[in-house]
């Protein structure tokens, strides 16, 4: 009964809040709250009355209030300091509202962080979240409604060639009605916190949903860095070929080299240039992706910031290190992952929907009133209103006794798929764990190989210098100076490699722990 004491206390809030802005002060609906999230010891919220207090059902009881003597002469004045607060209220609201929102220049240079603010903005995923979470409002909001009556009007309009006595050729009548569940064995309180769960896994969803739009876009961002920087080492590397092809060239015309070194100074060459136009290529299509994961046309021309941390790493030669053990990132990862949350609240909402079918074999009584009025007789006679209107009161109680199994078989169904949420839930927890412990292993793995990258760049420079002032002095042969330029162009390529592979992997470490914001 916890959670339908909490449906009610939710319900009676929101009837508490309308009756308020309808004016109504002495009539109050409240529910009996039972809460089995209430800490113990604790003690529930009074409620105080001024006279009396009816019990229906053991749910919902109404608390007559006494009216104040003081309502005629202070009315107005209430009714307008009430005005200015909400007046004021709504200005700060609509302030802090817009305040934080900044238009971001898409003409300048964008940093990481400027990405992930448009791609959050304009993005279709998080279109569509946004879309998804505003229809699970308004089923809670539907939820809701049915605590509420049905009032309803009819209009009627007759007209036949036949007239008995009594009656007129045209007839029309006008009626009002209303409907209210006066018990239902607790469906409604079930409707609604089962609508309430829906709305938590849509929220736990839409936060899985931008943590995953993060990571895309962070590794897009990457991409774009990363083929900018091997272009610019496949154009350093083809500079150097050319340099060599060219100074081969003089060294054939003086006699010291044969031709056949200038095709192989020219096939290091074009194998330098196709390098570069792979590259640049790539640098394309990583500048294509990116805008599209923003939410823009892939057309569009983004220009990515310079990297900092790139730069600090060529300067100072090291890296942030993760220094947590793997067991604490896992249980990181276990406390926020947003799945978790989701798949709880989705677990509690196929409780409720369990719950609801069940309490489909149990009677609902309804409570109906309708008011009617013969409307052409009195526009005829046109007085004594009275003697042609008529009203009725009623109540009623639905039961099935017999649906051939449909009920049966729903509540069988919903239990299976209960039955299979649980064991997904507890699937998570290892797949989530196994995530964690692949994504930190292939992290240290990167930081040895960015430091093996690093060492290699500088003896690969180290034995270029010597092999080049070797040959420039008739000491070393032209084979030589050509792979050891190869072996300085690879190791540049690898440290261009290692660093970004590194921080996309530091990146995904962060979204398998489920603190990537």
């Amino acid at each position: 009964m916890g959670k339908i004491g909490e449906a009610h206390r939710d319900a009676a809030i929101y009837n508490t809040v309308l009756a308020k802005r309808m004016g109504c002060q002495n009539f109050l609906l409240e529910s009996v709250k039972t809460d089995i999230r209430r800490p113990p010891g604790s003690t529930p919220t009074n409620v105080e009355t001024d006279k009396e207090t009816l019990m229906i059902h053991g749910k919902v009881m109404f608390i007559v209030l006494s009216k104040f003597k003081e309502t005629h002469r202070s009315g107005f004045r209430s009714l307008l300091l009430k005005f200015i607060l909400a007046v004021q209220f709504a200005v700060v609201f609509s302030l802090s509202a817009q305040g934080p929102a900044t238009e971001v220049d898409l003409t300048q240079a964008l940093t990481l962080e400027q990405c992930i603010q448009v791609g959050l903005e304009k993005s279709t995923s998080m279109r569509n979240a946004r879309l998804n979470l505003a229809i699970q409002e308004l089923r809670v909001n539907t939820a809701r409604a049915d605590y509420f009556p049905r009032i309803f009007s009819t209009g009627a309009y007759d007209f036949s060639d036949r007239i008995d006595f009594g009656f007129e050729p045209e007839n029309y009548n006008l009626g009002l009605g209303a409907q209210y569940t006066i018990w239902d064995n607790g469906q409604r309180e079930g409707g609604f916190a089962q609508a309430k769960e829906s709305l938590n896994a849509t929220v736990s969803r839409n936060e899985g949903i931008k943590q995953s739009l993060i990571l895309q876009i962070t590794e897009a961002y990457y991409d774009v860095l990363q083929y900018q920087a091997l272009v610019e080492v496949s154009e350093q590397n083809l500079a150097r070929a050319q340099e060599n092809t060219q100074r081969t060239k003089d060294f054939v015309e003086a006699g010291s080299l044969i031709p056949a070194d200038i095709a192989t100074a020219e096939v290091r060459e074009g194998n330098n240039r196709l390098t570069l136009l792979n590259n640049q290529n790539l640098l394309q299509v990583a500048k294509a992706r990116l805008p599209r994961l923003l939410g823009l046309d892939p057309g569009v021309l983004i220009t990515v910031a310079a990297d900092e941390s790139y730069r600090l790493y060529q300067q100072r030669g090291t890296i942030e290190r993760i220094e947590i053990p793997v067991e604490e990132a896992i249980q990181i990862a276990l406390d926020n992952r947003p799945e978790f949350k989701e798949t709880e609240s989705q677990l509690r909402s196929q409780e409720w929907a369990l719950t609801l079918a069940k309490l489909q074999r149990w009677p609902r009584l309804n409570a109906d009133v309708d008011y009617n009025v013969n409307l052409d007789d009195y526009l005829r006679e046109r007085e004594n209103f009275s003697d042609f209107r008529s009203w009725s009161a009623g109540v009623s109680l639905n039961f099935t006794f017999f649906d051939g199994g449909i009920l049966g078989n729903r509540v069988k169904e919903l239990a299976m798929q209960l039955e299979q949420t649980r064991e997904n839930a507890s699937d998570l927890e290892r797949s989530v764990a196994l995530d964690v412990r692949q994504t930190y292993l292939n992290l240290k793995r990167s930081e040895a190989a960015v430091d093996i990258s690093k060492t290699q760049v500088v003896n690969a420079r180290l034995s270029l210098d010597v092999i080049q002032g070797r040959f420039d002095v008739d000491k070393a042969i032209l084979l030589e100076l050509l792979d050891a330029q190869t072996s300085y162009a690879q190791a540049l390529t690898d440290e261009v490699n290692t660093f970004y592979d590194y921080k996309i992997t530091q990146t995904r470490l962060q979204d398998a722990m489920g603190v990537l914001q």
